[in-house]
């Protein structure tokens, strides 16, 4: 249609002979083709899954902030890592993920090699204006603004440099098994009101809406959960399978009940090779009617550009 009227146009004005025409008509027509070509590329860029934080606004500060080095003998002593973890709890990559809201190391890209090894102990103050409004705030809004102040510290005290990119990584995809998902929806937990303090329950009280436990028993792992949506399971189960991200492509996105997920803890390397009755994928299978299928996705990643050891205390 537009190259149509453009012909239609120039014949009808007598000032524009034919050498003319078709020359500067093949110049509109490449540019149509120019346009359409980049508005192609433009909607292909794939939608990045598992989103990073984003901070909005100014960052707010610690009022304090101690920053202590560990030796990595005193380190292990004081953590317990899960099977194949390559992490330490106490890492500073471990507080990037933190601050930057990463689910999996491979979301928190580049960096020295101390990142991963180097054991810190960090604690900050948190001002009393803010330790004021963190009673009126939700308890994702109080973890957004402890992510800020997180974010903060990485800036000041460790010089961190790093910005956003969508990179195509390995994944586990959560998909229906062959005969369907075997999850029944049950109602969401509440809303938790503002100033609502953190759950707490002893072992051997019921569940609350919205939580789950995993406990050891004779060797094997086993999993409960109550009303909890897909986004937890696949956190919980993130770490039994290695540092893959696991993406969740369900459908399923109201909340279930899980009731004694088994399966026998292995090198998180070797998870999804294991026999089937005895491994994850094949207790989310049975279970859930839940597989573990790899793949490659789009993936939101902080980039690490440079970082510093901290400055002292």
């Amino acid at each position: 249609m537009a190259k149509e009227l453009v012909l239609s146009t120039l014949l009808q004005d007598n000032r524009y002979g034919p050498r003319f025409l078709f020359r500067n008509l093949g110049y509109a027509l490449v540019a149509v083709a120019g346009c359409t070509i980049a508005a192609i590329a433009q909607t292909a860029q794939p939608k990045p899954e598992l989103l990073l934080f984003h901070p909005s606004g100014p960052l707010p500060s610690y009022e304090v902030a101690t920053i202590k080095p560990l030796d990595p003998n005193t380190a292990s002593g004081m953590v317990k890592l899960p099977p194949g973890a390559s992490l330490s709890p106490l890492s500073l990559r471990r507080y990037i993920m933190n601050a930057y809201g990463a689910i999996y190391p491979p979301q928190v890209v580049g960096g020295p090699d101390w990142l991963n090894k180097d054991a810190y102990v960090i604690h900050g103050k948190v001002p009393d204006d803010l330790q004021t409004a963190f009673q009126q705030m939700t308890r994702e809004e109080r973890a957004d603004q402890t992510r800020m102040m997180q974010q903060r510290l990485l800036s000041d005290r460790f010089h961190l440099k790093a910005h956003f990119e969508t990179r195509i990584l390995p994944v586990y995809e959560l998909v229906p098994a062959k005969g369907g998902l075997k999850i029944v929806e049950v109602p969401a937990p509440p809303e938790p009101k503002p100033g609502t303090p953190p759950m707490r329950f002893l072992p051997g009280d019921p569940l609350p809406p919205g939580s789950s436990t995993t406990v050891d028993s004779r060797g094997l792992r086993v999993f409960n959960g109550r009303a909890i949506k897909m986004e937890l399971l696949a956190r919980i189960i993130g770490g039994e399978i290695g540092e893959r991200p696991l993406v969740d492509r369900t459908g399923f996105t109201g909340s279930f009940d899980v009731t004694d997920l088994t399966w026998e803890p292995l090198d998180a390397a070797d998870a999804t090779s294991q026999p089937e009755g005895a491994s994850l994928p094949g207790a989310l299978k049975e279970k859930l009617g839940i597989r573990l299928v790899p793949a490659k996705d789009p993936i939101e990643v902080l980039v690490i550009d440079s970082i510093e050891r901290p400055t002292p205390n």
